[in-house]
């Protein structure tokens, strides 16, 4: 009996994480459709994901330039560049979209002449607000992050570093090339001719990097 009522217990405790997950999706694609907040937040998304994954493929390829052979040195400026990176992206986001979403909350309330603050278009303004800031802060750091893999793996004694430098550019390379996807697909045009166009502004960038380095 009591191992039933443990399994009952578990059941129910399981259901209701579901059920709280599904009600908070389906309030936050409320708050979405309301504001029409979709669009600007993919562009926040790619914007900075792509700045992430420029970065850190800049980060490498100074790293390698330079001769540093150290995994847990690239590690840390990699990660330091993404955390700060999130954190200007989130502050700075917060601020310029809790600011337009007053002014129209407060614009439409003129219009109405009633209070809007504690209505869904309130709450939706705030909630867009933060989700925005949200977004913009983590696309930069997540897009870092199949950067840092391979010298981790490095770290931990399992690839030579000098495979780990080859693996990061290629890792950094293919998330722009899936960023580039997720545009393709958002435009609704050739999605590998896309992907395609990142990579090779990753490529550019590896270009002018060796160039400068060699003045």
């Amino acid at each position: 009996m009591s191992d039933s009522s443990q399994d009952d217990d578990s059941d129910s405790s399981l259901g209701g994480v579901s059920r709280w997950f599904s009600d908070h999706l389906e309030e936050v694609g409320i708050y979405l459709r309301v504001t029409r907040a979709q669009r600007i937040l993919r562009r926040y998304f790619a914007m900075n994901a792509f700045d992430g994954s420029m970065t850190s493929l800049g980060v490498v390829i100074g790293a390698l330039i330079s001769h540093i052979s150290d995994p847990g040195t690239v590690i840390g400026v990699i990660l330091v560049s993404g955390i700060a990176m999130a954190v200007s992206g989130f502050s700075g986001t917060y601020m310029t979209e809790s600011a337009e979403r007053s002014r129209a909350l407060n614009e439409l309330e003129d219009a109405m002449l009633v209070d809007l603050g504690d209505t869904i278009i309130g709450e939706a303004s705030r909630f867009v607000s933060l989700f925005a800031a949200i977004v913009d802060g983590s696309a930069p750091f997540l897009a870092s992050v199949p950067a840092v893999i391979p010298f981790y793996l490095s770290l931990v004694g399992l690839i030579p570093v000098g495979f780990a430098f080859m693996a990061s550019i290629g890792a950094s390379l293919a998330t722009l090339f899936l960023l580039g996807v997720f545009l393709g697909r958002v435009s609704e045009s050739n999605i590998v001719y896309s992907g395609v166009k990142m990579v090779v502004a990753g490529v550019a960038v590896a270009l002018l990097a060796l160039l400068l380095n060699s003045r």
